[in-house]
């Protein structure tokens, strides 16, 4: 059964200011679900803050501490919280140990980390079998500690893990996600079959479906819970672009890549285009794996591996739905 019956009312947040995070916060101070109002402390890094807007909001509290240090001060800090919300990107990762260490010591109920992604094995032409990329290899040694840790499995703490699809609206991500930006035209890129379908996810969907979770925790607890806004193919994604942003006057074009180009380019990403490398804060070989994967029709999970109906709060955006919202349709 699970500890946690109630809402978890108390929420320490890692990692707010960045892409994904500020996506969570946002969702905090929505009603995703009637009556659910957590306090959020948003545990900050020294030199990091928030911007106005939320340092004044009544639920948000900012929290110093040099967390990657973990520790009796974070062990303090985290007194009184029910579930800590990990959103800390590739850098950060690291820190998840000292997080459930500081986490267990403090009584915390439930321990989410940075997951909300899908994880997939690479098989190149001529490997003798799969291999798997180091983020990933890196989170996956992390929920292996976590699911097989002594008081996790004692019951002391609860975990959830939600996995999402491809993040389509990445600001920062200039090439790969060209529809987020404010171009005449967008050289929309695409790897491998573009028939091929492949799971995405709105960064505001996976947000609010992490807020749903803890209004109602005893469905989440110990759980993998898989929330992709939508499964499409790049080349239907590329008329959908036409179609709204061809309405307001830009221009969409394709940069086609085939898959050897990915494998050639996950190999050496010194080889790929350099513009890519310029405007990307994501190893360019991780990516092309990304890409091959979605253009080969394996990035995608089956309908009954999904979790939409649990939470029926959450409605999931189509990437129709983002590109009016985007071109004001």
């Amino acid at each position: 059964m699970s500890r946690s019956s109630g809402a978890l009312n108390t929420v320490a947040l890692f990692g707010a200011t960045g892409m994904l995070g500020s996506a969570f916060l946002d969702a905090f101070l929505e009603d995703v679900v009637e009556g659910y109002k957590p306090k959020v402390l948003a545990f900050m890094r020294p030199g990091k803050d928030l911007s106005e807007k939320y340092k004044q909001h009544p639920q948000v509290q900012v929290v110093r501490c040099d967390y990657p240090k973990g520790g009796y001060d974070l062990v303090e800090k985290l007194r009184g919280v029910d579930a800590l919300v990990s959103v800390l990107n590739v850098g950060g990762y690291k820190s998840h140990y000292p997080l459930l260490d500081a986490a267990i010591k403090a009584g915390v109920k439930r321990f989410y980390p940075s997951e909300y992604g899908h994880h997939q094995h690479y098989r190149a032409p001529g490997d003798p079998g799969a291999r798997i990329l180091p983020l990933w290899n890196e989170k996956e040694c992390f929920i292996e500690h976590l699911k097989l840790h002594p008081d996790v499995l004692a019951g002391k703490i609860e975990y959830t893990l939600i996995g999402a699809g491809d993040i389509w609206d990445q600001p920062s991500e200039p090439f790969w996600c060209p529809w987020d930006q404010d171009l005449d035209t967008y050289d929309f890129p695409v790897v491998g079959d573009g028939d091929a379908l492949a799971d995405w996810s709105s960064r505001k969907d996976v947000a609010r479906y992490v807020v749903a979770t803890l209004a109602k925790p005893a469905i989440s607890a110990n759980a993998v819970l898989n929330f992709p806004s939508e499964t499409i193919s790049q080349n239907a994604m590329v008329e959908l672009l036409r179609k709204y942003a061809g309405a307001k006057g830009r221009t969409v074009t394709v940069r086609y890549f085939s898959a050897d180009d990915a494998h050639r380019f996950a190999a050496d990403a010194s080889a790929a285009p350099p513009e890519i490398a310029k405007s990307t804060n994501i190893p360019v070989d991780f990516y092309f794996v990304v890409k091959y994967l979605q253009g080969s029709g394996t990035f995608r999970r089956t309908p009954w591996e999904c979790h939409w109906d649990l939470f029926p709060e959450v409605k999931r955006t189509t990437f129709e739905d983002y590109l009016k919202e985007r071109f004001g349709q």
